[in-house]
């Protein structure tokens, strides 16, 4: 779908006007051998997303919605539940959309892997309501309440971590007044809304999915986190980046909230995190045993204002210009720094 939609899977207007030859060739072979309405896919656009063309989930929603147009146009060739078929088709390939509907690109590599869409969120919610709406079997009714519920869980927590915290708050004030009292948290049943702050509730998804807080284990997911956050400043993911810094902090802080002054002061402490932050910067900046290439280390550097890469071995690296959120005392600071995001996945 690339030479029809363009690198960004979004281009609607050249097939939709097409003006050169190349264009109006591209917009003819869409509807002939594809089979394609471009005005029609804008349409599914418009009402629907916004979506990545060249991704399956878009065209599965295309056709639920083209054969809703077509049972409407035609209602005595539909059968009784062939419109809720339709529907769930739309709705279901619209939360695949939201969770995995964003192409992302590694020029290093030519590479690529796909993440949250997360401008779906307000049509994925409206989707599952109006289908709530439009059931009436109490069983299935319920169980839409239940998909939506989860939506709604991954919805803040995807948010989140991509550093758009102010909208994960609205989705999870949400959560909270429309599922008081069910708990968010698969293995803990008193796990409600009410009883977590947005922060907590973001960093105990993350525990939840590494299993503990072991001080090995919690080591290495911070700094696989803050790795994750500058390869995503390598290739102009910053929104991603800035979250998964932030959710690295976050386990970090709560990782020290949970062992200092509770009478864990036995267990062992983290390093400091701008040790943890240098040691992860290091090893991807790392000249000798090269983890990343040349281009992808020199746009982190300018994007952190480091010198440009010398010779000099990976351990001399200096990271005075990256944030140091964490004191030597394990002792979270407020202090930002706006040329590195700040965390998650």
């Amino acid at each position: 779908m690339t030479p029809f939609f363009g690198t960004s899977g979004t281009n609607m207007a050249a097939l939709v006007h097409p003006q050169t030859a190349g264009e109006i060739t591209n917009a003819f072979v869409l509807r002939k051998k594809y089979k394609i309405d471009p005005a029609f896919a804008q349409k599914v656009d418009a009402q629907y997303g916004p979506f990545d063309w060249r991704l399956p989930e878009t065209h599965a929603i295309y056709w639920g919605a083209m054969g809703l147009d077509a049972a409407n146009k035609n209602p005595d060739k539909v059968k009784p539940n062939d419109v809720m078929t339709l529907r769930r088709i739309i709705y279901q390939s619209m939360l695949q959309s939201f969770h995995h509907g964003r192409y992302i690109a590694n020029p290093f590599t030519q590479d690529y892997s796909l993440g949250p869409n997360l401008d779906l969120v307000p049509q994925v919610n409206d989707a599952y309501l109006q289908m709530y709406a439009e059931e009436t079997d109490p069983a299935q009714r319920d169980d839409i309440l239940k998909a939506h519920r989860n939506f709604l869980k991954d919805a803040v927590y995807f948010l989140y971590g991509n550093n758009r915290v102010a909208e994960a708050a609205k989705w999870y004030k949400m959560l909270g007044e429309k599922y008081p009292d069910k708990p968010i948290l698969d293995n803990d049943p008193n796990s409600f809304p009410r009883n977590f702050t947005l922060d907590e509730y973001s960093v105990a998804r993350v525990q939840e999915e590494v299993g503990d807080t072991s001080e090995e284990r919690t080591t290495a997911v911070v700094q696989g986190l803050l790795s994750q956050s500058y390869l995503n400043i390598a290739i102009g993911q910053d929104d991603r980046a800035a979250g998964f810094k932030l959710l690295a902090g976050k386990v970090y802080q709560h990782y020290v909230s949970k062992t200092v002054g509770h009478g864990n002061e036995a267990r062992v402490p983290l390093p400091p995190f701008d040790v943890l932050n240098r040691s992860a910067l290091n090893d991807l900046l790392d000249t000798q045993k090269p983890v990343l290439p040349y281009a992808a280390r020199a746009i982190i550097r300018t994007q952190l204002g480091m010198t440009a890469e010398t010779n000099a071995p990976a351990a001399t690296i200096s990271t005075n210009t990256t944030p140091s959120a964490i004191s030597s005392t394990n002792t979270l600071e407020t202090a930002t720094n706006k040329a590195v995001p700040a965390a998650l996945p």
